[in-house]
């Protein structure tokens, strides 16, 4: 009765019902009804309920080489980006590096640049005629390259040089805030230093170290690009890869199914490491953080500043450095295969994709429209549903939370593959159908960032005290006039943080838009990657750089926008 009266009162008169119905009612729409129907349909064999395509997915040689391919990869690029990005944060963080605060920035370069670009610079660099291979031929004499980077190991080479910045960028934030207090009392008791760091710094940071290697496990099992654009010449396939396979490539009658139900897979060994984390994470709790201000511990390095600094700068080459020039001298060669020297150079590729290639120009136009289409509706919506789970005491509001936050928590595969299942048919009573246009396109994006928007402005809602809403209300605001003239400006904001990072990943979306788009409706990553495939490796290459320059100047919009607070 107390939270009836209470929802009555927010939501007072016709505006605020009328608001409250239409964001209940998207949510069903945009979330709850796909990821029923992809569930529903997993169990779905010739038209009836069955087991046949779990069995299969799992019974099969081909499909259970899939699954250890998918996590052997993910393992290994979760260790080895954990052991990287740790290690590097603690150097930035705790040690007289020279230069830090340019190290603490390019460390976070590599995850600016999308993963399937990085992919692309990777193979032009090592692949069989890449640019290192040849150069490596061309001085030994070898018939041989030196390494061909299609397969397993070079997809988690790929991996761990584009998901290391995640583990160094939670990594980096718990070190700063860690009370130094005992590592200072173990130095002072002569300890070495990287005693310190192994028996002291370590152990006090291994919940904050776990919990950014299970967001690498996820994001590598969830990935697309990177698999798709190294896996595929070798047939070394992995579930997002075979669950793109059987949608797009398979003549079976029951392909969807059988990608429903590898979907299903999917997001429950996703959802196991989340699970894996909360219980490490019940066992592991150490105050490393006090309420007062702290100096971090600073580290003389001594004898070990020059190698330490020369290992520093050697992954920022290997990292940053050698991809994008590699991507660069791609998009400015006149044909692939010839030497990337001045004479072979030309503009006429960037000239093509963006004022001759009627496809690159639409895809580029495309994905702007998708991403601020996108990263506006998601600001609205997440703010409205943030108002109900902060400013309501509706028993039920906890549920809209877990609801607009599943779709960010399963792999973008699995979204599309919801989309599709969902929004095949035409939409029942009004004989229209999102598939096969831009439509389904921005469905699916405000479905995976919806979380996006809720989480950034909750916090923002929380610091609102009711009387200002109180005094609007008296005076004869509706809610709707209230929450339009009194509470937006006050969140604008969470508002602002949750529309960029909404737009910035939809700009270079792959894993979703592989999946849902057609002709007529690509996006920037669709485009690259179709052209990749197709063999036109110099316009696919000019339209990454273009990419990359997109991203990095909206990288630069926020950052000044925020004062620092928000960007890489």
């Amino acid at each position: 009765m107390q939270a009836g009266g209470l929802f009555l009162k927010r939501f007072k008169g016709k505006s605020g019902g009328i608001v409250l119905s239409i964001a209940i009612l998207l949510l069903l729409v945009l979330v709850v009804y796909p990821l029923a129907k992809i569930l529903y349909q997993s169990f779905v064999f010739d038209a009836q309920l069955s087991l046949k395509n779990y069995i299969k997915a799992l019974s099969e040689k081909g499909n259970y080489l899939i699954f250890l391919h998918s996590m052997e990869i993910s393992l290994f690029s979760a260790v080895l980006s954990t052991l990287i990005g740790t290690l590097l944060a603690w150097v930035v963080a705790r040690t007289d590096l020279p230069y830090v605060h340019l190290f603490r920035t390019a460390f976070v370069l590599p995850f600016v640049i999308p993963p399937f670009i990085g992919a692309l610079a990777w193979r032009q660099l090592l692949g069989p005629v890449g640019y290192l291979n040849k150069l490596y031929m061309y001085i030994t004499g070898a018939t041989e390259p030196l390494w061909n980077m299609y397969g397993a190991d070079g997809i988690v080479a790929v991996m761990v040089l584009h998901l290391f910045p995640l583990v160094y960028i939670t990594v980096l934030g718990g070190l700063e805030r860690m009370n130094p207090e005992l590592e200072e009392a173990a130095q002072a008791s002569g300890s070495p230093v990287f005693t310190v760091m192994r028996q002291i710094t370590l152990p006090l940071m291994l919940p904050t170290i776990a919990s950014s290697a299970v967001l690498v496990f996820i994001a590598s099992i969830a990935n697309f690009g990177i698999p798709a654009i190294l896996g595929f010449p070798e047939n070394y396939f992995v579930l997002t890869t075979r669950i793109y396979e059987a949608i797009t490539r398979s003549a079976e009658p029951n392909s969807l199914s059988l990608a429903a139900s590898l979907s299903v897979l999917l997001s429950l060994v996703a959802g196991s490491g989340l699970l894996l984390q909360g219980l490490y994470l019940k066992r592991k709790e150490y105050t490393v953080l006090s309420g007062k201000s702290m100096q971090p511990n600073i580290v003389r390095l001594r004898q070990h500043r020059t190698w330490v600094f020369l290992v520093c700068v050697a992954m920022v080459l290997i990292t940053s450095i050698a991809p994008l020039v590699a991507i660069l001298l791609t998009a400015l060669t006149r044909a692939y295969g010839l030497a990337p020297v001045p004479a072979n150079w030309t503009l006429q590729n960037f000239y093509d994709v963006l004022f001759i290639n009627p496809s690159a120009q639409r895809a580029i136009r495309n994905s702007l429209l998708l991403a601020l289409g996108a990263a506006t509706v998601v600001s609205l919506l997440g703010s409205i549903i943030a108002y109900i789970i902060v400013k309501t005491k509706l028993r039920w509001r906890y549920l809209l939370d877990f609801v607009s936050n599943m779709p960010y928590a399963l792999p973008g595969t699995v979204v599309a593959v919801a989309m599709i299942l969902a929004w095949l048919k035409p939409i029942p009573f009004l004989d229209v159908s999102l598939y096969n246009t831009v439509w389904i396109l921005l469905v699916a994006y405000i479905a995976h960032y919806l979380a996006f928007g809720v989480r950034t402005t909750t916090g923002s809602l929380a610091q609102i005290h009711p009387s200002l809403e109180e005094v609007a209300r008296n005076s004869g605001a509706s809610w709707l006039q209230t929450f339009r003239d009194v509470v937006i400006p006050l969140i604008r904001p969470g508002l602002f943080a949750g529309w960029f990072m909404v737009f910035m990943p939809c700009l270079r979306e792959l894993t979703i838009s592989i999946l849902l788009w057609s002709a007529g409706n690509e996006t920037i990553g669709v485009m690259v990657f179709n052209l990749q495939e197709s063999g036109n490796t110099v316009a696919s290459a000019a339209l990454s750089v273009t990419m990359i320059v997109f991203l990095m100047a909206a990288n630069f919009v926020v950052r000044k926008a925020t004062g620092g607070r928000l960007g890489y």
